[in-house]
């Protein structure tokens, strides 16, 4: 991860309506640059502030964002690991809490959210391997997607309670199913409704086509739900609106929606290429909001706008390019914060309003 930002650059970039080629204008969008010995990766916000975790140098950089732009506050706050990466933040008994998966260490950090922005450690728990950077927060329940891999076995889910800040407390874990090929599951990222995990688990194993998945946990008994759904090859995020998932799939450039209003019984609604005659697209982050999917295309650097008013038919609406290896997408207001997620990557923000 990177530093926190160092300078606010503004960006014109041209943002085009697609299939209404005169519908476009110059967007301002500004970003801060982190150091330059480490790289940016998640990014969330609280009230008026944004928090980015940099890895490569163990730190989180707090920004203001009250005022539309990006401005660094305070000191940074170095946390003792090498990889942080998912962030969440809840609000426990009036005070405001941040967690934190370590990636190197295999633990979760609590964080105290001071009302200056600052942090200040509280507490933290370890023995989960692999820690990715998929995190999220229901309650006070922190979900932890636990990688796995070809010597340690198939990943798995672990949920970690913070209703005790300075004690967090493991109180769950599953292992994922192997794919139809037998092979080994990833953990990758995660989302939550209505009491259910839905697991991104990519796989290495043979054949390709058959071993990637989304796979579904009962939060309250930490168990598996019926049966993986087979998806294309690098299942990268997802997004959950109403009783739809939409997963973005590297490789084959493509975004999936899928029907979970049966849990057991996962639907898919419709792939969609994301490609098109002019430019590729591998996407990694996305995150819904209204009638849109935003993706980020992150070999191409371009956010893509994706109308999902019709899940099972969705299409694309706009595009924004300029902004290099997007990482992950948060909201933020009225903002969409962006990371890059390169050695001295940028975080940019983006007017939602204008989008």
């Amino acid at each position: 991860m990177r530093s926190a930002a160092l300078f606010a650059v503004g960006l014109s970039i041209l943002l085009c309506g697609c299939g209404t080629p005169d519908a476009f204008w110059i967007q301002q969008i500004t970003s801060v640059t982190p150091s330059s010995s480490g790289t940016p990766n998640s990014v969330v916000s609280s009230g008026n502030y944004e928090f980015v975790s940099v890895q490569g140098t163990g730190q989180i950089f707090t920004y203001n964002i009250s005022g539309g732009s990006q401005v660094a506050v305070g000191k940074l706050y170095a946390t003792p690991c090498n990889q942080p990466s998912g962030m969440v933040v809840a609000t426990i008994a009036g005070a405001n809490v941040m967690a934190v998966a370590c990636y190197d260490t295999g633990s979760l950090l609590t964080l105290t959210v001071n009302s200056d922005g600052s942090l200040s450690a509280l507490g933290s728990v370890g023995g989960l391997p692999m820690p990715f950077p998929g995190i999220v927060l229901d309650g006070t329940n922190v979900l932890v997607p636990l990688f796995g891999g070809i010597s340690s076995g198939n990943g798995g889910v672990a949920r970690v309670s913070i209703a005790t800040p300075a004690s967090p407390a493991i109180e769950g874990m599953v292992t994922l199913a192997s794919p139809a090929s037998g092979g080994v599951a990833n953990a990758e990222y995660l989302a939550v409704t209505g009491g259910f995990v839905y697991v991104t688990a990519g796989s290495e194993s043979n054949p390709l086509g058959s071993s990637s998945t989304v796979q579904v946990v009962n939060e309250a008994t930490m168990t598996l739900v019926g049966t993986p759904l087979v998806v294309p090859h690098s299942p990268q995020q997802i997004a959950l609106q109403g009783t739809v998932a939409y997963v973005t799939l590297f490789d084959a450039t493509q975004l999936e929606s899928i029907d979970i209003s049966d849990p057991a019984n996962l639907q898919p609604l419709e792939t969609m290429p994301l490609a098109t005659a002019g430019q590729s697209c591998h996407p990694v982050p996305v995150v819904v909001e209204g009638n849109y999917a935003y993706v980020g295309c992150y070999a191409e650097g371009v956010i893509e706008q994706i109308d999902i008013s019709i899940p099972a038919q969705m299409h694309p609406a706009q595009s924004i390019a300029g902004m290099a290896s997007p990482q992950r997408l948060a909201y933020a207001g009225n903002s969409m914060l962006v990371t890059a997620g390169t050695s001295g990557g940028q975080v940019y923000q983006i007017d939602f309003r204008e989008f």
